[in-house]
């Protein structure tokens, strides 16, 4: 692919020597940029094992999307209704994942200030650094909206006729257009209110969110079969389409399919027209310079010393919550370290938090399939014990594992106390909060009866998680690197404990939920057994300390 890049870039160098830009310096930057860019880890594969150097990332994470946009764009084959409905779909949906890919996958490549460390002291000029960045920009954004359109473009060539199909990727060129347009007055608007720092935590969140997207959209798009057969709706044309991107490029779909060259078609064939052009113009001759001023300003010492003084402030409530949920000094500092690290490393959070994404697909059932609302009730609780158990699998894990080797030299006589403060503040920051904001969902709609079926299932999970001290060896905290975490140890045995126990309990729960105090008889029970479990992790010396 570099190679292929680079071979229309000489053949565009007249181009370039007429814009007054040094080809030479020029294509070696980009050459440098895109072998970068085939190295660096991608969308979901940060939470793949990386046992060597990745190769071809890019072209994998292109593959997938494009996977991806096959199984969404099977709607406009089967889905009957109006064109401009179907359409407008598609292009919201291209539009989505261009905007957040650019936000969450692409951010890091564009707020990167080390062509400013590198370049600027030696003899390139601003504007190859910045020609540079902009060919890396339009081709990654060209091969991604290529990727989530291509679907959407076989479908429609296949329905509609290859007019059609070639109307619909120009279509999805223009849209690109607008998508940059936005994207880059939302980066403008955030370097000019926000650190460098807070701009990585913003980014960081939209990485969930994307990833919580993928998750959570495969479960939706499999139910699409639904909306198969139903009744065909008229084209209801309101006001605020006339402000949303997609509606305009559907509306244009719909001329041409369709046939319909009333009034509102013809505005949004205006807009299709007038827009994207207007955004290029915009982008190339005010927010590109702006853009590059911005840049110029991030990573400065200022801002980082910023962020020195806020982060040495000592936090009162997170002493005052260690002092409650731990005994000795050691456990508190590991309920404390591990608080903070799960707070502050983004890596982490990307890797751990999009789990808690399929809790909105099983409260959505929840609410929309009311026939078999107990058997959907146990499903949230249970997946909720089940991404507990994962969340707390994942702070044994680091991409800093080597740091690790000052457990061995501090002078830790007994590493279960590590564990068992590890453990605690993984329950009381993810655990309990997570069971509270389940519980009042639970109980708004279903009344104050759930509440024995929540205390049961957080005893539950509790029981499930202490179990954990009856396998063999145990790791310290953020002591293990991604690949030994999958291909190492007793990984098998926790995982049947998951596909064993978990059920089980879920079984229990169901029969003994039919009687009438069943539940309230058998949670201190478990809870209890719970507590003596968890004390164990006390007596966990070095010998049960992997290395």
């Amino acid at each position: 692919m570099t190679k292929f890049i680079l071979y229309i870039l000489d053949k565009l160098q007249w181009l370039f020597k007429w814009l007054a830009v040094d080809y030479h310096s020029l294509r070696a930057i980009v050459e440098v940029k895109l072998m970068m860019e085939n190295r660096r880890v991608h969308g979901l594969q940060r939470n793949q094992v990386q046992k060597k150097e990745q190769s071809n990332t890019f072209l994998k994470s292109l593959l997938f999307q494009a996977i991806f946009s096959f199984i969404y764009g099977l709607m406009i084959l089967f889905i009957k209704q109006p064109v401009y409905l179907v359409m407008m779909l598609s292009f919201a949906f291209i539009m989505f994942m261009v905007a957040f890919n650019m936000i969450s996958d692409f951010a890091e490549v564009l707020f990167d200030t080390s062509d400013n460390v590198i370049l600027l002291p030696r003899p390139v000029e601003g504007k190859v650094i910045w020609m540079a960045r902009l060919i890396h920009i339009i081709v990654f954004l060209g091969a991604l909206t290529l990727a989530n359109s291509l679907g959407s473009i076989v479908f429609t060539t296949f329905k509609f006729g290859w007019q059609a199909g070639l109307l619909f990727f120009i279509c999805v060129i223009l849209l690109c257009l607008i998508t940059i347009f936005l994207t880059s007055i939302l980066y403008l608007l955030l370097t000019k209110v926000v650190s460098e720092e807070k701009l990585k935590d913003i980014i960081g969140y939209a990485q969930i969110a994307f990833s919580v997207f993928i998750a959570v959209g495969y479960q939706f798009i499999a139910r699409t079969d639904k909306l198969i057969g139903t009744e065909t709706q008229e084209i209801v044309i309101k006001w605020w389409h006339y402000l949303v991107p997609p509606a305009w490029f559907a509306g244009v779909m719909e001329a041409f399919v369709a046939k319909h060259f009333e009034l509102p078609y013809m505005i949004f064939t205006l807009l299709v027209l007038i827009v994207p052009f207007a955004s290029l113009y915009i982008i190339n001759n005010y927010l590109s310079p702006l853009f590059a001023k911005s840049l110029s300003g991030l990573g400065t010492p200022e801002i980082t010393e910023k962020r020195a003084v806020k982060t040495a402030k000592k936090s009162t409530f997170l002493n005052v919550l260690s002092g409650i949920f731990t005994k000795t000094t050691l456990e508190k500092s590991a309920f404390e370290l591990v608080w903070i690290i799960t707070a502050r490393d983004r890596k982490f959070k990307v890797r751990a938090y999009p789990i808690f994404g399929m809790l909105i697909y099983f409260i959505y059932n929840y609410f929309t399939q009311s026939q078999k609302e107990d058997v959907n009730v146990l499903m949230i609780l249970y997946y909720t014990m089940f991404l507990i158990w994962i969340f707390s699998q994942q702070i044994y894990i680091s991409d800093d594992w080597k740091a690790s080797w000052a457990y061995r030299v501090a002078p830790l006589t007994n590493p279960g106390e590590v564990l068992l403060g590890s453990l605690k503040s993984i329950l009381v920051k993810v655990g309990l909060p997570i069971f509270i904001i389940i519980g009042a969902i639970l109980i708004g709609k279903a009344g104050f009866g759930m509440i024995d079926d929540i205390l049961f299932a957080m005893s539950s999970t509790l029981l499930f998680i202490s179990l954990n001290v009856l396998t063999g060896e145990f790791s310290l905290p953020f002591s293990m690197e991604m690949a030994n975490a999958k291909v190492k140890g007793n990984q098998w045995l926790k995982f049947l404990f998951l596909f064993l126990v978990a059920p089980i309990l879920g079984f229990v729960h169901y029969f003994i939920g039919k009687t009438t105090y069943g539940l309230i008889t058998l949670t201190p029970i478990l809870l209890i057994i719970a507590l003596l479990l968890l004390k164990e992790y006390r007596k966990i010396g070095w010998d049960r300390i992997k290395e």
